[in-house]
């Protein structure tokens, strides 16, 4: 009696000192988490905190020790994110911003900083890839297009005509301006009345052409055709062009399609040719100039790359099977009489133990029957005890990618060849009688079919479809056995955000068989059929678990200009801006000169009886000209230039270089721009730690579909980089936040250097604006 009691205090003071010892690594834990907290250390007083919970998951002190070290440690990694940032360590800083997500998953603001640096770091190592060949080729023929005008003046002029002959008008604005304009011989000249006040020449002619439906051809830098703007007119002046644009993403027959569809309008004089070859994924067109270039816009805006999402498969396919076989079971439910009075029939059996009657004479029977003649088969009783459990694992875990639109198609299990048999005639005109026997292959086991789409959201849709199949029994066709096939198939849509996983599960296929074979009778007692008769059962069970998470990989790299709208001016008068294609070249913006109180007005044209062509003062454009002083002084330029400008940063991607690493990416970008026209700036740097691999151009200032021109100089015994960037054609400027450009850069030498940055902007008339700059960062080589 004393031996269990003994047992029974040993396990009971076992339990209470596991307990004790629980209690104390929870105690131990929490100390150690408040210790790390005094000091400020809130990653460790989360993981103690953690572990205190896990030891003693009832206490309440615990866990609320634990939220708030978690919501201490997501603050104290926001701080450090905010300053990071601040710094331009963009990498470091999202590393804190994932940080201060985990600890704080529920704060979405948090999250949305996240999805915005990494936005971030793709456009700057977007900015960093080298430049493709085709992209310096397309920018250096936009930088060399046809002759445009070059007027002498580019000075606001005032236009005020009251009943005046439009000859007249055209002629006075052209000696303005310093350009002849001469006129098509049926144009036919009337009476015009007009008032612009402050508009370029460009601006005041394309309005009174207009409004007067009539049209211009450059016919040279200082000469222009005035032409009455009809089908008939279009068509024999308008120049013809002939362009292949090399389309890198999309489908060049897709995108023909959609071409014919927006520019073929009735109403154009010569309609335009449009002509897609598709093994070189080009597009040819034959149109005119301004169709052309509306024709380029399309296609620029439609020949975006593709994103590309990677899916993680996890696939865990269970197969399961039971099999029970007990009781008696007899060979065969039947016994067999055989007469053979020759032979004995005893070891010709078949496999059942049943005798085979043998042929024997008749004469035979007249000699006597006895009972040796006589033969009875009688049954075999086997007694089964036999259970069998099978269980059966396929784990597959496949990492698929492709691009959003293009089906990925993943297949586990095998190929079984099914038969398919024609009958074809022997010869020409007969009866199909000859038997053609061809193997198509199905796919048995767990199939996947997945078709990306990623959302401008950032989301990502998938049509999934997936199919388990498997082999049934073969069955007997017109006296050939063929294969037959179970499926279970599931197709759906998903939207999934980047990095959310998704289960897919119930696809439960269970098979239950039970078959009881005995003597009739026996059958039906309740406790001698399990024990005098054959019983057999089998449970087959299969199941599926499917996990899919999808991440993206790159993004349609949508710009500004993709999301502006293209104003191709009306149907009569197609072009880009509304009109005919720029009058003007541009030309580079000449140094700010000192800021005067007041600035000399504009040119004033009036009507030949009642004045006289009026320009600035100090400028006698054309022959003829009389110079006048200004009637009224325009506002003054100070007031002007202190509207607009914006704050230009540098952002490195960190402050240690290591010598022969990199290259390192030096972002430029531009925070809270308005009305800015072109840019100029200058980044010196240490050329014995710091050499320029080279500069790259940001799509900043080619928001809106506007052409910029973009130039660089590297000056690297100096450690100098000067890069301007002039819109043309801008008429507002552009504002809002984006990259101007990127400087990539190697490390050749231990040290240190500042990257110290100057700089200047103008608006859209050439005026200074306030320009802000950001600290100099200091990078260290090592």
């Amino acid at each position: 009696m004393l031996r269990p009691t003994r047992a029974v205090l040993l396990l009971f003071s076992s339990l209470a000192i596991a307990m004790v010892l629980a209690g104390c690594a929870a105690g131990r834990a929490y100390g150690r988490g408040e210790s790390a907290a005094r000091a400020g250390d809130w990653d460790t007083a989360v993981e103690h905190f953690r572990r205190a919970v896990q030891e003693d998951p009832d206490r309440p002190d615990f866990r609320i020790a634990l939220e708030r070290a978690m919501i201490n440690a997501s603050v104290q990694h926001l701080d450090q994110a905010r300053l990071l940032e601040a710094r331009g360590q963009l990498e470091e800083s999202l590393r804190e911003y994932r940080r201060a997500s985990e600890f704080d998953p529920s704060n979405r603001q948090i999250a949305g900083r996240v999805i915005e640096m990494e936005r971030r770091l793709r456009d700057l190592a977007e900015a960093s890839r080298p430049q493709p060949n085709l992209r310096a080729l397309q920018q250096a023929a936009r930088q060399s297009p046809e002759p445009l005008l070059n007027p002498a003046s580019r000075e606001p002029i005032d236009v005020v005509f009251n009943n005046a002959s439009l000859r007249d008008i055209l002629n006075s604005m052209g000696m303005s301006a310093g350009i002849n304009v001469a006129f098509e011989r049926d144009y036919q000249d009337r009476a015009y009345s007009v008032q612009l006040r402050g508009v370029t020449f460009e601006q005041a002619l394309t309005q009174v052409l207009a409004a007067n439906q009539l049209f211009f051809k450059v016919v040279n830098e200082r000469s222009i055709m005035v032409i009455p703007d009809t089908v008939q007119k279009r068509a024999l002046y308008e120049e013809q062009v002939i362009r292949t644009f090399f389309v890198s993403h999309a489908d060049a027959t897709e995108l023909a399609q959609i071409l014919n569809g927006v520019v073929r309008i009735p109403a154009l004089a010569v309609a335009p040719q449009i002509v897609a070859n598709k093994t070189n994924n080009t597009i040819t067109v034959r149109a005119s100039a301004n169709i052309v270039q509306i024709i380029e816009r399309v296609i620029e805006q439609n020949d975006n790359p593709r994103a590309e999402v990677i899916i993680d498969v996890q696939i865990l396919e269970v197969n399961r099977s039971r099999a029970k076989e007990f009781g008696i079971d007899l060979s065969a439910f039947s016994i067999t009489g055989v007469f053979s009075p020759e032979t004995d029939p005893r070891g010709t059996g078949d496999a059942a133990g049943e005798l085979s009657t043998q042929p024997f004479n008749v004469s035979t029977v007249t000699r006597g029957i006895s009972t040796a003649d006589f033969y009875l088969s009688v049954p075999a009783a086997v007694i089964k005890f036999l259970e069998t459990d099978s269980e059966t694992r396929l784990i597959a875990k496949p990492q698929l990618r492709g691009a959003e639109g293009q089906q990925i198609n993943l297949n586990l299990g095998d190929q079984i060849p099914v038969p398919a048999t024609v009958f074809t005639p022997v010869a020409g005109g007969g009866a199909n009688v000859n038997p053609l026997t061809s193997f198509n292959y199905k796919d048995v086991g767990v199939n996947v079919q997945v078709t990306p789409r990623v959302t401008f959201e950032g989301d990502v849709i998938l049509d999934l479809l997936v199919e388990n199949s498997t082999r049934g029994q073969d069955v007997n066709i017109a006296g050939q056995n063929l294969p037959s096939f179970g499926s279970r198939r599931v197709q759906t849509r998903l939207r999934l955000r980047d990095g959310e996983s998704n289960l897919l599960a119930g696809l439960l296929r269970e098979e239950e068989r039970r078959s009881l074979r005995g003597v009739p009778g026996l059958l039906r007692l309740p406790i001698l059929r399990n024990l005098l008769a054959a019983n057999e059962s089998e449970i087959r069970q299969t199941d599926i678990v499917m996990l899919l998470t999808p991440r993206i990989v790159r993004t349609q790299e949508l710009t500004a200009q993709d999301l502006s709208p293209i104003f191709i001016g009306s149907q009569q008068s197609l072009g880009l801006g509304g009109g005919p294609p720029p009058l003007i070249a541009p030309t580079a913006e000449p140094d700010p000169a000192p800021v005067t109180a007041v600035a000399p007005g504009p040119a004033t044209l009036a009507a030949p009886g009642a004045g006289v062509v009026v320009v600035p003062p100090g400028s006698s454009p054309v022959p003829g000209t009389t110079t006048v002083q200004g009637a009224t002084g325009a506002p003054a330029v100070a007031s002007a230039a202190a509207a607009g400008g914006g704050r230009i940063v540098l952002s490195t991607p960190g402050q240690d270089f290591r010598v022969g690493g990199g290259p390192y990416t030096v972002a430029i970008s531009m925070t809270d721009a308005s009305q800015v026209s072109s840019v100029s700036l200058t980044i010196s740097f240490n050329p014995s730690v710091l050499r320029v691999r080279t500069v790259q151009e940001g799509s900043f200032l080619r928001a809106g579909g506007l052409a910029a021109t973009f130039t660089q100089q590297v000056d690297p015994a100096t450690g100098r980089v000067d890069i301007a960037i002039v819109r043309s054609g801008d008429p507002t400027g552009v504002a809002g936040t984006g990259l101007l450009g990127a400087i990539l850069f190697d490390a050749v030498g231990g040290g240190s250097s500042n990257l110290t940055l100057t700089g200047a902007a103008t608006g859209p008339r050439g005026n200074p604006l306030p320009l802000q700059i950001g600290a100099a960062p200091v990078v260290t080589v090592r």
